[in-house]
């Protein structure tokens, strides 16, 4: 029977002496380098965390700010809407004796003097009244509806026989106030029209 060959390879030893080394070498590694690995972990933890809470407060202060806009944007439309309305005082004045009526028409065709100084449903008042002049008449609206309104005056009682009643009166609103053109009245019962407002949708005022 032959003998087995026991020769050992130095080679083969050489190798494991290597491998057995290294691994030995990453081991005494890791147990070094563990307790930073173990902190490095924690604090990104801590640093998540963190900024969930900052998020969350973020969120929280966003919801805030869009209910304060939404606060805002409605005090704006409210503000709009009340700007877009304007009051109207409208007079006229004369120097003689007579009697002259102001007439205010309305934008639904409402016709205020003396006779309906008030029109029940419609906005507006004849709030003076002069039967004997010198005198004056005054017609006002607190939130004048949208359209066209028609100034007229008559002559109703000549008490100044051979003159001239020279009418003169202005309207007041939101944005100021317009000097109506003068009118002459010289016959009893007659009537003239001194101007038409136009009141637009957002408050605005002409005269013509």
């Amino acid at each position: 029977m032959r003998a087995r060959n026991r020769d050992i390879s130095i080679f083969n030893l050489s190798m494991l002496d290597v491998i057995t080394g290294a691994m030995a070498a990453f081991l005494i590694i890791m147990v070094v380098l563990l307790p930073y690995y173990r902190k490095e972990h924690i604090d990104y933890q801590a640093i998540i965390a963190d900024l969930e809470r900052q998020l969350a407060t973020t969120g929280a202060e966003a919801a805030q700010l869009r209910r304060q806009l939404a606060q805002a944007e409605a005090r704006n439309a409210e503000l709009a809407r009340r700007l877009a309305k304007t009051f109207l005082v409208l007079y006229v004045r004369w120097s003689t004796r007579d009697d002259v009526d102001l007439h205010v028409i309305d934008p639904s065709g409402a016709r205020f003097y003396f006779e309906r100084k008030i029109i029940a449903g419609r906005p507006g008042v004849l709030s003076e009244d002069t039967l004997v002049g010198p005198g004056n008449e005054v017609w006002e609206v607190r939130d004048a509806p949208p359209g066209d309104y028609r100034i007229e005056v008559q002559l109703f009682e000549v008490n100044d026989p051979g003159r001239v009643a020279l009418v003169q009166g202005r309207v007041f609103h939101r944005d100021g106030s317009n000097a109506f053109p003068e009118v002459r009245l010289s016959r009893e019962k007659q009537m003239k029209v001194v101007a038409t407002i136009n009141i637009a949708a957002d408050g605005s005022v002409t005269l013509r």
